[in-house]
């Protein structure tokens, strides 16, 4: 009823039924304050304002490179394909998903992906003046989105990799080294089947473990630099596919994009693995308490952040060859509120974001 007002239109039944899951998807935590999810519910003050449109089969709502974005949308009924520039598909949404919301946020206002539609689709659509107002009703609102803007595009970047057929299926047995630390990264890796452990120094303790979906390798090979660690199969068997560096890079030169979003994976990686030397260093283990007791002993001056120069005293205590403007690249990526300090939410959203969710294991 409220749609017919606002658009004139009528939803069929399957239409309404698609909505009220949209709608509803976070109502469970709709009394919380924002999370790194988005719904249409978040919309509900401004709900007279959207406007339904329907597309065709195989209508482009949008090609990546196009300047302008002004809308965002979400999906009531009906498939979504998002492919890059030279139309590789990255991922499939269908009803209660949105998508779009990157040039909103983005100073460029420019598209990175293209938007077709694989079936009939209906859909929301919010246009940036319902978006500017939406985040500007909280800091976390904006935080909460760009967070989840970063997931989708790490997500479209490692998709992409995956994508690619230049591969070499290779199987490894338990306790073999697929590379060690100091080694010369010449190929990085996707985990086809398999549990493989990461570890740093002569500690034995495995500060990270890969699965099916993860990919590893990338960072010594992006940033031309030796291998940060040493990774060994720790399952019976460890099917991995390998691509060699040239062919990697060469993804990467055609998609900056995506090699933007990887870059910010691998010095989030330097990173974590910094803290966990640190922790094991000081012969504490690598529990949530024995995280945040390195964050604090990184704060040298005890203010509660982390400062660059407290940043780059932590990162060079691993490996102090790490060029500086890495290091700012890093605190940009990380500190989402944008003043120039890493806060201890900040800091402790690096261990828990994307470690539970399937980023990049599986196309949507």
């Amino acid at each position: 009823r409220i749609v017919k007002a606002a658009t004139g239109t009528s939803l069929s039944e399957e239409e309404k039924r698609d909505m009220m899951v949209a709608a509803s998807a976070s109502a469970s935590s709709s009394s919380k304050a924002v999370g790194d999810s988005l719904t249409l519910s978040d919309f509900a003050d401004l709900f007279g304002r959207l406007k339904h449109k329907h597309f065709p089969r195989g209508h482009v709502i949008f090609r990546a490179g196009e300047a302008g974005g002004g809308s965002m949308y979400f999906i009531n009924s009906g498939k979504v394909e998002i492919q890059t520039r030279k139309g590789q598909l990255v991922a499939r949404l269908q009803s209660g998903d949105f998508f779009g919301e990157g040039s909103l946020i983005d100073d460029k206002n420019v598209r990175f992906t293209t938007a077709r539609c694989a079936t009939p689709v209906d859909v929301i659509k919010i246009k940036k003046e319902e978006f500017d107002r939406y985040i500007a009703s909280s800091s976390e609102a904006k935080h909460a989105i760009k967070r989840k803007w970063r997931a989708r595009l790490l997500k479209y970047a490692k998709n992409l990799i995956r994508l690619q057929t230049n591969v070499k299926e290779k199987t490894f047995k338990k306790g073999d080294v697929i590379y060690r630390e100091g080694d010369q990264g010449k190929s990085m890796f996707l985990v086809n089947e398999g549990r493989l452990e990461v570890k740093h120094g002569d500690n034995d303790m495995a500060i990270h473990k890969y699965f099916r979906g993860d990919s590893f390798g990338e960072s010594s090979l992006i940033f031309e630099r030796p291998r940060s660690s040493t990774v060994i199969c720790s399952s019976d068997t460890c099917s991995l596919h390998e691509m060699v560096g040239s062919d990697f890079l060469a993804v990467l030169d055609s998609h900056p994009d995506a090699a933007a979003s990887l870059r910010d994976m691998c010095r989030k990686r330097l990173f974590k693995k910094a803290v966990k030397k640190l922790s094991l260093e000081k012969n504490r283990g690598l529990t949530n308490a024995d995280i945040v007791a390195a964050f604090h002993e990184a704060d040298l001056d005890g203010s509660g952040l982390l400062s660059f120069d407290e940043i780059k005293d932590l990162m060079h205590k691993m490996d102090p060859t790490i060029p500086e403007q890495e290091i700012r690249s890093l605190l940009k990526f990380v500190d989402i509120d944008e003043d120039g300090l890493i806060s201890l939410d900040e800091y402790l959203r690096l261990f828990r974001s994307f470690e539970h969710e399937e980023i990049g294991r599986k196309m949507y």
